[in-house]
């Protein structure tokens, strides 16, 4: 798998000992990477970052006060996105590229694997442990060749007073 496409949404705020969730206003929005939110041509050739453990690259491609998309390559050979868990929101998995599996343990403790594709899709609810492994393998010396791109989308949930 190697692009994952991740949105966050909702920023949360603490006043007199209630949780408050709080939407930034369009106006104060501000882009946290050089590319640009409005038009990418190819989500396949947006810039490689640095590798995290596990050897997958997650580069942001987007974000807003509400939003996160974020592009992650997994590198051939089992390159992976650890497990983990989201308390309040949710991840979206839509392949571009190559085969990956992505583990999950829902909170109820049913554990299943999804085999994933270009053409697939995946929700993964909040609070439920998932994985994401690249099952692509390089046939020739060009090991970037087989990456798996798949974009991971993660919400969280919305404020009442938010508007879709």
């Amino acid at each position: 798998m190697d692009f994952l496409a991740r949105r966050l949404a909702t920023k949360a705020r603490f006043g007199h000992k209630t949780l408050q969730l709080q939407c930034t206003p369009p106006y104060y929005r501000t882009l946290t990477n050089a590319t640009k939110p409005d038009y990418i041509p190819s989500l396949l050739a947006v810039p490689r970052v640095p590798a995290k453990p596990g050897n997958w690259h997650p580069t942001l491609v987007h974000s807003s006060g509400e939003s996160k998309f974020t592009v992650i390559r997994l590198a051939p050979n089992g390159g992976e996105v650890p497990k983990h868990l989201h308390n309040a929101g949710w991840d979206y998995f839509m392949p571009l590229q190559g085969e990956a599996v992505i583990e999950v343990k829902t909170k109820e403790g049913v554990e299943r694997d999804y085999e994933m594709k270009a053409g697939s899709f995946l929700s993964v609810g909040p609070g439920d442990v998932h994985r994401v492994r690249n099952l692509s393998y390089p046939r020739t010396l060009r090991p970037s060749s087989r990456e798996s791109i798949v974009p991971l989308m993660t919400s969280v949930k919305k404020c009442s007073s938010c508007k879709s």
